[in-house]
């Protein structure tokens, strides 16, 4: 079987399983109460599920028998379900039920979930596949701000909470991509040097991966010792912003996490040139700095950029953390809902930095893909570090 048709089946699958069998939601009369189970049976009435198998019944049959109009067609058709499901879940009210419409919720299950993601491997399928995936959470999105979905808890804790919710993104994507930003010319300065030193390498990768093996916490609380001994003894330091909580501690440690990729993707990069190539630089009467100028580094761009992507990718999830230090962030509000027991304020900060990440990633995967394109290069991303 094409791998093509096996993510197809197995996304029907999953839309097969979570339509049949688990809970797309709860139905609470307050934040933090003991919800009602909804399935789609309670949500969507008869003629509506002869519809949907319909659908499936049909694209299944377009898949083995014609394949070209159901990517044409009734992929594109997919794309738009799991929004107009979401609409119909946050519509949902059980009877014989008595609540307080302004604080009565609907949180989202693992049904709708697993939904989402049946429905983002079927459209994913065939020529203009990662397209339809955007356009699939656009529409989800677009019904989340549409105002028919104000009932969801997601929505409901976005209201309460606005104003927190964009300082707090905007110190997230601050905080991990500056921290990323600026361990880049060190990065590639510390790959460059393990190259050209030979003798240098093991102390410079072992210096590297002493930061990315410890676990993050343990890190950020040896750096608050000494940044809160120098904010002591400096006091103008702690009126800059550099004590032992805050944005500093959490700045330091992601700086120190990013380095690592960035490093070994650049030794990784500049060590597989090929140095047929530039010998014959050196017998055109290229000096050492016109050689890394126009011909080393250029080529390195592509594994370099793949170490930056890796770095970035990676600061935007550990930033989390910089929430338990007092540092901000989307953390701030996912340990909030922890300690609330509040799961759709969780969902709210999580969110957020799982779509930043895929964001991110995918921007650097075509700024690596153009570069590659460009310069004609290619490179074995998984070569071992010696």
């Amino acid at each position: 079987m094409k791998p093509g048709r096996i993510s197809f089946v197995t996304g029907g699958f999953l839309v097969f399983l979570s339509w049949t069998l688990l809970a797309w939601g709860e139905f609470k009369i307050n934040r933090v109460s003991r919800g009602i189970t909804i399935r789609m049976m309670d949500v969507i009435p008869l003629y509506g599920w002869i519809l949907m198998i319909a659908i499936f019944i049909v694209s299944f049959w377009f898949e083995l028998y014609r394949p070209k109009i159901k990517q044409t067609v009734l992929l594109w058709i997919l794309t738009i379900a799991p929004a107009l499901c979401l609409i119909g879940i946050s519509g949902f009210v059980p009877s014989l039920t008595e609540f307080d419409p302004n604080v009565a919720r609907v949180s989202l299950g693992i049904g709708f979930y697993l939904f989402l993601g049946g429905i983002l491997l079927m459209v994913s399928k065939g020529k203009g596949g990662q397209t339809r995936i955007v356009s699939t959470l656009v529409w989800v999105f677009v019904a989340l701000g549409s105002g028919f979905a104000d009932s969801l808890g997601l929505i409901r804790e976005y209201n309460n909470l606005q104003d927190v919710f964009v300082r707090e993104l905007f110190r997230h994507v601050t905080l991990a991509l500056l921290s990323a930003c600026l361990a880049i010319l060190p990065g590639v300065m510390l790959g460059y040097a393990s190259l050209r030193y030979p003798k240098a390498k093991e102390w410079i990768f072992g210096f590297v991966h002493l930061f990315q093996v410890a676990p993050t916490l343990s890190l950020l609380a040896l750096m608050m010792i000494p940044l809160t001994a120098l904010s002591r003894a400096f006091p103008f330091l702690a009126d800059l912003g550099i004590k032992g909580i805050g944005f500093a501690p959490a700045f330091i440690v992601l700086f120190l996490y990013s380095l690592l990729p960035i490093t070994s993707n650049t030794y990784a990069g500049l060590s597989q040139t090929d140095p047929f190539v530039l010998e014959s630089a050196t017998a055109l009467g290229m000096t050492e700095k016109q050689k890394f100028r126009r011909i080393w580094f250029p080529l390195s761009l592509p594994a370099i950029f793949a170490g930056i992507r890796t770095a970035m990718t990676q600061n935007i999830g550990n930033t989390i953390l910089a929430g338990l230090v007092g540092g901000g962030g989307m953390g701030a509000l996912i340990f909030l809902g922890l300690s609330q027991s509040a799961l759709d304020l969780v969902l709210l900060g999580t969110i957020p930095v799982v779509t930043m990440a895929l964001l991110i990633d995918a921007i650097f995967a075509i700024l690596e893909k153009t570069t590659i394109k460009r310069l004609g290069v290619k490179y074995d991303p998984h070569r071992t570090i010696g």
